[in-house]
């Protein structure tokens, strides 16, 4: 009994996160009452324990097997959009079978929601770096030009990428995804709020706005190019796009002493 109640809890952690697996799960799949599984485990804090020592062995089989699924479900909603997708699609998309699917997300909505997460939180990570970047350059606007440059020509080269943001903006008429987008945009204001009032103790940028403030207007300015860029990207083929923009943003916030 002990040796097909450790089979079984092994072959849950293929398929689901250490810490969401249950006395009771592995209970019914060994053919045995929770007791039994409890009393070969230990207690709860004894059986996580084994279970993420075990998981970590694994060759990280159910992280490879989330990504894939947030990267199909990616492209998925950015082609087809958040109301024509399903989970059918995105599994199919990923060449796994719809139940593969629903170990790791219970509804499209929760896809949804954590590729939603994924993307901002992966935003709010190199946003800071990326502005130090350009601010630490000897050349901050032909530094800033270059950035831009880059961004669009991801969008070029991700087939719908620059779709999903639409999606996130009009899908949030559901109550929980607008209170997940609101949430974690909030964080990114603030974190890239905080980030720009080091840079004016620096003297890196102007003192006369306020940092919170300029947070939301440069990320309002780069979402109203991006649905520019959305309506009719061949504008944004031409270099000086990208330099009057950033000639915009760059004389907007430079310190009054820098300026010629």
């Amino acid at each position: 009994m002990r040796e097909k109640v450790f089979q079984e809890a092994e072959k849950l952690l293929e398929k689901k996160p250490f810490d969401q697996i249950t006395f009771a799960e592995i209970a019914e799949l060994a053919g045995v009452h929770w007791t039994a599984v409890r009393r070969h485990f230990g207690n709860k804090e004894e059986m996580r324990n084994w279970l993420q020592e075990k998981q970590s062995t694994m060759n990280e089989t159910f992280t490879d097997t989330r990504t894939r699924i947030i990267e199909a479900g990616t492209k998925t909603f950015s082609v087809q959009g958040y109301w024509n997708a399903s989970l059918d699609k995105v599994a199919a998309e990923a060449g796994m079978t719809k139940g593969a699917v629903y170990w790791h997300f219970s509804s499209k909505q929760d896809l949804f929601l954590a590729i939603l997460e994924h993307n901002l939180t992966q935003q709010l990570k190199v946003l800071p770096l990326q502005i130090e970047k350009i601010l630490s350059s000897n050349n901050p606007e032909e530094a800033l030009t270059s950035w831009l440059k880059l961004q669009f020509n991801f969008f070029d080269q991700e087939e719908g990428s620059s779709r999903l943001f639409l999606e996130f903006v009009t899908s949030s008429r559901e109550p929980e995804i607008h209170h997940k987008l609101q949430m974690i945009h909030s964080k990114i204001i603030e974190g890239v709020g905080v980030y720009l009032g080091e840079m004016q103790k620096k003297n890196l940028i102007t003192s006369e706005v306020n940092a919170e403030s300029l947070s939301i207007t440069i990320d309002a300015l780069m979402k109203g190019i991006l649905i520019e860029y959305i309506i009719d990207p061949t504008h944004f083929k031409s270099k000086s796009i990208f330099e009057t923009i950033s000639s915009v943003l760059w004389n907007g916030i430079i310190p009054k002493i820098d300026r010629n």
